[in-house]
């Protein structure tokens, strides 16, 4: 069964059918630094998994010159990033975060975790936690 995503202004929809190949969260600078966050938590499945609904012409890639396979794609109007194609176009790269329902997989691994942000936490947990915004 196909799970649907999109941005958060709603420009952009899409459906992906698992199963998928992984599911991972990169800590590297360049997936920091594309998130805004501490990670990227991304799903892979095969391209032809995916199908977009909705909004064409409102999605943009670009391609991180320097590297040989890095590369963001987001909405023009809202900046959320949606999936994209790897370059050979045989994979599409899911951002976690963009799925309006869970995935059928969970986390399989932390990549580049030596690259991490010096005030990542693996143990969110040791954090308080609260149930709306933080007093």
């Amino acid at each position: 069964m196909a799970i649907s995503g999109g941005c958060l202004c709603g420009a952009i929809a899409f459906d992906v059918e698992p199963p998928f190949d992984a599911f991972t969260h990169c800590y590297c600078e360049r997936c920091r630094r594309a998130s805004g966050a501490g990670r990227a938590s991304v799903l892979i499945t095969e391209a032809s998994q995916l199908r977009w609904t909705r909004g064409d012409a409102d999605r943009r890639r670009w391609d991180l010159p320097s590297a040989s396979s890095f590369a963001t794609s987001f909405c023009t109007t809202c900046g959320c990033h949606v999936p994209r194609l790897t370059r050979d176009g045989r994979h599409a790269v899911i951002p976690a975060g963009s799925l309006n329902g869970p995935p059928p997989i969970t986390p399989q691994c932390h990549e580049h975790w030596a690259s991490r942000a010096q005030w990542v936490c693996l143990d969110e947990t040791e954090l308080p936690v609260f149930d709306g915004d933080a007093p």
